[in-house]
This record gives structure tokens, sequence and C-alpha cells, in this order.
């Protein structure tokens, strides 16, 4: 055998070793494709049926403004222990309504309970990074609390908020 052939030889069963391992990472790699695949479209499927019911307790010409995917942060009644949570803010003339996704779980504020709002950079000792919309509020049980939000159109709710209140936007 000359040189060449062997390192043709050598070079083919090397090839043949480097496919053998590669499928299972090709295989492993599909899954995860896929596995992310069906979670998205089942948080599509979940989301498009809370704003379903959100629409039909809340209909369109009652928004002043709404966020189809806020990320709460979370109550500062509840401590610093919570996950936040993704769902659907709405502000009309009469409520603050959050339905977080999963798990299912609703925050009502009367607008009339309101007592500031604001921009915060982190909430609870969470941040991501971006502007948060600060609601606070007095709760029915009394006393004072607050809450936090990822949203769009940051502006806009504070706008809506000061127009709807009679309050400013307080700094953090």
């Amino acid at each position: 055998m000359t040189v060449p052939e062997c390192m043709t030889i050598l070079t083919g069963a090397k090839r043949k070793e480097g496919m053998q391992l590669g499928i299972p990472v090709i295989i492993g790699i599909l899954a995860g494709v896929l596995f992310l695949m069906v979670l998205l479209g089942l948080i599509k499927k979940l989301a498009g049926s809370a704003l379903d019911e959100v629409m039909q307790t809340y209909p369109a010409h009652t928004h002043l403004q709404i966020c189809p995917m806020a990320n709460m942060f979370g109550l500062k009644s509840r401590g610093m222990k919570q996950v936040r949570g993704n769902g659907i803010l709405l502000l009309t003339n009469s409520v603050l309504y959050f339905r977080m996704l999963m798990p299912r779980r609703e925050v009502l504020v009367p607008v009339s309970s309101i007592t500031g709002f604001g921009v915060e950079k982190s909430f609870l000792g969470k941040t991501k990074g971006v502007k948060l919309l600060r609601i606070d509020f007095t709760p029915e049980t009394g006393g004072a609390d607050s809450a936090a939000w990822i949203v769009r159109d940051l502006d806009g709710w504070l706008s809506s908020l000061a127009s709807l209140t009679g309050l400013s936007a307080q700094p953090a």
C-alpha cells in the first residue's frame, strides 16, 4: 500500500466516525427545534384564547390602551419570590386589568384606586434592561401596593394614565 492509499483509508475511517457522532447531534438539534415550534404554537394558541376572553369582557370600544403581550414583574405585596409572567394588560376608563397566561392569574385595579404611576428600571429586584411601567394603587384590603410591567408604547400608557387619573408620572 502506498502512502496516498493509506491516507485515503485513514481519512475515510475518520469521516465515517465523525458522521456516526454527528447523527445524534443533528437528531438532537432537530428534536429541540421541533419542541420549540410546538411550544411556541401552544403559547400562541393560549394567548389567542386569553385575548378572546378579555375582548368578550372588555369590548374594543372600551380600550384606552392594550398590550397583548405585557410582561408582569409582580405585585409588591407578594414579595420578591414571584416569577415574571406574560399576559394581556388593558386600561379602560374604569379598570386596569392584567390577565396572566401561565399560571392563569388576574389582577384588577379600579382606576379610582390608582394613587400614582411612573417608570422603573427594575422592580422587586428584577430587571430586563428596559423601562417598566409601574402602577401604585390601594388594594381593596387597604394599605398600598404596586405592580410593574414591560409594555409596548410606554409613553402612550403614561399619557393615557395621566389623562385618566389627573396624576403625573412619578420618578422612580
